[in-house]
């Protein structure tokens, strides 16, 4: 069990339509569309905050946001990137991250230098064949293919000295934990979800034991809280009452 008794988890995505039909993997490595798309997750992470939620978790490699939002709210938020490696920093000297498709592989190392990790992480990859969003939903019925694709670029990034493989991509992380992969060639493949939520599960008790926040002076400065609500059509934030992530 990951979260404590007690603990819980409150979903909420995009909107349908969003993506006019296209797979993320192919719309969002342009700027203006990632930013257009992704929008929503500014009010997402204000309403969070004003409905008493403890922790805020960006459940995308895509990673949207994430300055903006410590700069909005002052609950803890999590990416389900930076906890990744973060966390694969502990378990290995050099961790592979490996994607769906070249397009979200190359996202993902724009945070991996973005998060300053760029010499712990050994490499950046994607299967072969690449597979967008639908397909790899379609996979959850035959995952066969995807496992193996997945592991033959994991080896290969294990032998050449990868201590810790991260899956990165959500449903390509999901279906290879759904089908028992947790290591390849002894390094360990990383639980992402699991470990994400444990990471904002510790944030979350760590501000609320002794009140250890994200910093202000500098990179995620806050002077005016009540301007970004004014701005994102939210209002001041309640009394946290919420034991929620």
């Amino acid at each position: 069990m990951i979260l404590e008794p007690g603990d819980s988890i409150e979903l909420h995505g995009i909107p349908p339509g969003r993506y006019h039909g296209r797979a993320p993997s192919d719309a969002l490595g342009n700027a203006l569309v990632h930013h257009v798309v992704l929008e929503p997750v500014l009010a997402n992470a204000l309403a969070a905050e004003e409905q008493g939620f403890d922790a805020f978790v960006i459940g995308s490699f895509s990673e949207p946001f994430l300055r903006e939002l410590r700069s909005a709210v002052d609950i803890p938020v999590v990416s389900l990137t930076e906890a990744s490696l973060l966390v694969g920093c502990s378990l290995g000297r050099y961790s592979a991250a490996i994607s769906n498709a070249p397009t979200t592989a190359w996202m993902t190392r724009t945070s991996v230098d973005t998060h300053g990790l760029s010499g712990r992480v050994l490499c950046v990859r994607s299967v072969d064949p690449p597979l967008d969003e639908p397909a790899l939903a379609r996979s959850f019925e035959n995952p066969a293919p995807v496992v193996d694709a997945f592991l033959r670029t994991a080896s290969a990034a294990v032998a050449e000295g990868a201590d810790v493989v991260i899956p990165a991509e959500g449903m390509l992380a999901e279906l290879l934990y759904m089908n028992g992969v947790r290591s390849v060639d002894g390094a360990p493949v990383l639980d992402v979800f699991g470990t994400t939520w444990a990471y904002a599960a510790m944030l979350a008790r760590l501000a609320r034991c002794n009140g250890l926040r994200v910093g202000r002076r500098w990179h995620y400065r806050r002077e005016d809280p009540q301007l970004v609500r004014e701005l994102l059509g939210g209002s001041a934030v309640p009394a946290n009452d919420h034991a929620g992530l």
